[in-house]
């Protein structure tokens, strides 16, 4: 788990620029089960009709933008996601949560494998395995599930939008677990992986496997210049998947 690089690129130095996933260490996990795509929009509004609460995404700022493609990942806050884990074990009889961070990176790695980049081929091909900024603009690289996935199976898992993890956030990235790690117990931010970059330039350096970032899990709402809170979804772009764990 880790930025691989001095390990695996030919002159031996890290992959990545930055210093929070720079820890390789070998990490253990029980057996998981993950969903091959990020939830999609209309997957969450059958919870949250399910459960009775507002549809998100439904104000007049995001009528044009958050759905124009009920099949697009839903953006939520990590509150949101994992509620949507559960009630998903719920319907299925399973336990289901949000994936750790090493869960996470084990399946971007289809496996574990030194593989830079979460794509069928391990490279990115700008609008063949990875909508470019042009398909994204006109809307027709929007919907989930519609590049190759990567040799696990999992779909979109480089772009379409940032992805919460269980983990709350160290910049350090120390973890000393080394079989089924948890992460820190406490902290201000969550771990986000994936990326809501468009474009194969771009997410060449933001979204690899092993690329980290954070944000807090329930956001304040945005406010305009009078201090009135902005009717708008302010998670867009931050998705999810849920696991299964025997």
């Amino acid at each position: 788990m880790g930025d691989f690089g001095p390990v695996h690129h030919a002159d031996k130095l890290p992959y990545s620029g930055e210093t929070n996933d720079d820890v390789l260490r070998k990490i253990t996990l029980s057996d998981f089960s993950i969903t091959a795509h990020k939830i999609s929009v209309e997957q969450y509004d059958a919870f949250s009709d399910s459960t009775g609460q507002p549809r998100i995404g439904t104000s007049e700022i995001d009528a044009g933008l958050y759905r124009k493609d009920v099949k697009a990942s839903a953006g939520v806050s990590w509150t949101q996601a994992q509620e949507f884990c559960a009630w998903l074990g719920s319907k299925t009889g399973k336990r289901a949560a949000l994936p750790t961070e090493a869960e996470w990176e084990y399946a971007a790695r289809s496996g574990g494998k030194m593989e830079i980049y979460a794509t069928d081929n391990g490279r990115i091909d700008d609008g063949r395995n990875v909508a470019s900024f042009d398909q994204n603009m006109d809307g027709s690289g929007v919907a989930l599930g519609k590049y190759p996935p990567n040799s696990a199976g999992l779909h979109d898992i480089i772009d379409h939008g940032h992805e919460w993890v269980q983990d709350w956030y160290e910049a350090s990235y120390t973890g000393k677990d080394l079989r089924d790690p948890q992460g820190p117990k406490s902290g201000s931010e969550k771990v986000i992986r994936s990326s809501t970059n468009q474009g194969g330039d771009s997410l060449a350096l933001v979204s690899m496997t092993f690329t980290r970032a954070s944000r807090a899990p329930d956001t304040a709402a945005r406010q305009d210049p009078k201090g009135r809170d902005i009717d708008a979804n302010q998670n867009y772009g931050y998705g999810f998947r849920c696991v299964v764990r025997d």
